[in-house]
């Protein structure tokens, strides 16, 4: 009888079912399956932390509008994240690298380079990997960092009555995206920033360290996947619910410049798009003071209020016509309608 086809579950049921299928992680593994990143209890004072992303040509990025340095710096932007989304700071990277045979090797140097210098501009060393033939580029980065046990964040923790914040707008990526593929990248009436969010995300790592280091999050988890699915794994990582009020959602007024040239519902960028490597977290609404105070003296951008948590499962947005559960709308690599 055939299996179940992937994409009826999608890419939360794929790895929930290799968690069971690896079973339960051995002695020494504070965080395994279902986090940003494992954690290692090694000797001393801090947890290792431990990530890995892989970028592939035709699926994560186009080299129609991609330079192979742009894709090197994203590679580690994408990891770097991870990072940030459980508190810590980042430490070494092993690459793995698939380049086609017929292409090139100046290519792979110029790729290699903007790694290089992304990582010497974030404090990372490259210390080893691998390089294979393969039918198109392919980069696959793991990533070492380090929090101090007292101080590591996770997507669970987050209770009823928490507020729901992100660390800079949302849809950036997502409008940029849309603006590469339809080929609008020199359109006069499209802001060029949101095409840079896109090609160039910048980690929040110093805002990471600020929340964990201070205590001032319950759960926080970076936003690859778009906040329906994101705040999501929040939800159910922590047993709880969450609502989002669309009037006050954080949309950049950039963002519906685009939307209205474009076609599309601003929201819908903002809420499912994806790639926007803000972080999102919860915190106590008596934490709100500290938490503000704490983001201006470490020279940051105010979080963004953009919901609460709430009981039950799930995320649901509140529209003047009612609430609407979004909860895994944003990106999944194995959903037929992407």
């Amino acid at each position: 009888m055939p299996g179940q086809p992937l994409h009826i579950g999608g890419e939360s049921a794929l790895i929930a079912a290799l968690n069971r299928l690896f079973g339960p992680p051995p002695a020494g593994v504070a965080v395994g399956i279902g986090d940003d990143c494992a954690a290692l209890a090694l000797a001393g004072e801090d947890f290792l932390l431990w990530t890995v992303d892989t970028l592939i040509e035709g699926v994560h990025f186009d080299l129609a509008y991609f330079s192979l340095p742009q894709l090197g710096r994203k590679a580690l932007a994408v990891n770097l994240s991870d990072i940030a989304a459980m508190g810590g700071e980042p430490l070494y990277t092993l690459l793995s690298l698939g380049w086609p045979r017929d292409r090139d090797v100046a290519g792979a140097l110029a790729l290699g380079t903007g790694l290089a210098q992304a990582a010497q501009e974030y404090g990372v060393a490259v210390i080893g990997g691998d390089t294979v033939a393969a039918p198109g580029v392919m980069i696959t980065l793991t990533l070492l960092g380090r929090v101090p046990r007292g101080e590591m964040l996770q997507r669970r923790g987050a209770l009823v009555g928490d507020r729901v914040y992100v660390t800079g707008p949302l849809g950036e990526a997502a409008a940029g995206l849309e603006m590469l593929q339809r080929g609008l990248a020199l359109e006069q009436d499209l802001p060029r920033s949101l095409i840079e969010a896109h090609l160039n995300p910048r980690p929040q790592l110093h805002a990471g360290r600020v929340l964990a280091s201070q205590r001032l999050a319950t759960a926080l988890i970076d936003l690859s996947d778009g906040v329906a699915t994101d705040l999501g794994h929040i939800c159910l990582a922590s047993g709880v619910g969450a609502r989002i009020p669309a009037a006050t959602a954080p949309v950049s007024p950039t963002v519906k410049t685009a939307a209205a040239h474009l076609g599309l519902d601003p929201l819908d960028l903002a809420l499912k798009g994806g790639e926007d490597y803000q972080l999102l977290f919860t915190s106590p609404p008596e934490q709100a003071p500290a938490l503000f105070q704490a983001f201006a003296q470490a020279g940051l951008a105010p979080p963004l209020p953009l919901g609460e948590i709430i009981l039950g499962s799930g995320v649901f947005l509140e529209t003047a016509a009612g609430e609407k559960e979004i909860t895994g709308q944003g990106f999944d690599h194995f959903r037929l309608d992407l």
